[in-house]
């Protein structure tokens, strides 16, 4: 029995990210349910500013006191809870402990057909599955892990993380206007593909002279990444300046060696840019059509990146527009109204 007057979720969460924040946004605005967030500390190299929202109550995981939460499930104030992840001690006990609640596991870690993998989904089969009554990750390649870990079809949903495309400005630049901008929005860590990727690139760059690149994103290799007169280190920017950015680009690039997802890609690909990115991003698979609105790179093969930004420069107006018809096209298969289709087959 259910003795909260609304249908109640709670997400015990790991990092926030804007793109996160606007599909609570979205689910305020339909008044599906009230909204509970308890939250890891925000990164400093991404200093997202939270803003106090209807309908949805935050709390800092240091704040959390999971034995008041754990009675309240089991009073039935939640009518669902989604965890984000295994990795948090305090979330694996709450799980754990019994309540009224549908519980969701939430998780980017791809499928990979290794020995740890394999062992691995068994023990998470063996560990965490009866704790779960489903599972919601971003697309194919998660839901292949799931599969492992006994999840059901019917018991998986894909779609969750979900880019913020209201107010982003498609791009619609001239064939031959100049400069020739390449962006790339990621941390400056090793797993993006820096400062190799952008290394690769300084020849090219001195042979095009029409080319920049814009990187918008911090992080520790800040000052390794090469110096370059048509190279522009923007830094961090909150979500809403980033949408006013998108239509200044050519194309975006994504060399990560370790991307499970890549919401940059979705954000991309919803202003209509050409996606150059690397096959270790999970969202190539839903936004990319290799050779028509862009392609994939194999993973740490940046020669081959620089190769396809010749052909990006190259295309002609009626590619180009092909491309970003694409783009636009894959960008609306996963929307905000699906995020919250989730959320209320998960009360229901």
């Amino acid at each position: 029995m259910h003795n909260s007057p609304r249908p109640k979720v709670l997400f015990l969460f790991r990092e926030l990210a804007g793109y996160f924040i606007s599909c609570l946004k979205e689910l305020a605005n339909q008044n599906i349910c009230d909204v509970e967030v308890v939250y890891w500390p925000v990164n400093a190299e991404a200093p997202l500013v939270l803003s106090q929202l209807p309908g949805i109550i935050w709390t800092k995981r240091e704040d959390w006191d999971p034995m008041e939460y754990k009675a309240r499930d089991q009073r039935g104030e939640y009518r669902c809870v989604v965890v984000s992840g295994w990795s948090d001690p305090g979330y694996n006990a709450f799980v754990q402990s019994k309540g009224l609640s549908k519980r969701v596991l939430a998780f980017d870690t791809q499928w990979q057909n290794t020995m740890k993998m394999r062992l691995g989904s068994f023990w998470m089969r063996w560990k965490w599955r009866k704790h779960y009554n489903t599972v919601w990750v971003p697309g194919e390649r998660q839901a292949r892990l799931a599969r492992a870990m006994g999840f059901a079809e019917a018991e998986i949903a894909t779609g969750f993380y979900v880019a913020d495309l209201q107010g982003i400005e498609i791009q619609n630049k001239d064939r031959d206007s100049k400069p020739w901008i390449i962006g790339c929005v990621a941390r400056l860590v090793h797993e993006k593909g820096f400062p190799e990727s952008i290394e690769e690139l300084v020849p090219l760059l001195n042979q095009n002279p029409h080319w920049e690149i814009h990187i918008w994103g911090t992080g520790p290799l800040k000052e390794q990444m090469p110096k370059h007169q048509q190279i522009q280190y923007q830094g961090f920017a909150q979500p809403e300046r980033l949408k006013k950015i998108w239509k200044e680009w050519d194309v975006f690039i994504l060399a990560s060696r370790y991307e499970p997802w890549g919401v940059a890609v979705h954000e991309a690909a919803g202003a209509g840019l050409p996606l150059i990115v690397s096959d270790a991003v999970g969202a190539g698979d839903d936004f990319v059509v290799p050779g028509v609105n862009g392609w994939i790179i194999p993973n740490g093969d940046f020669s081959a990146l620089g190769n396809f930004l010749k052909q990006a420069d190259g295309m002609s107006s009626a590619d180009r527009k092909r491309a970003r018809e694409v783009s636009l096209e894959k960008a609306g298969l996963i929307n905000h109204q699906q995020w919250c289709k989730t959320i209320k087959n998960r009360i229901d």
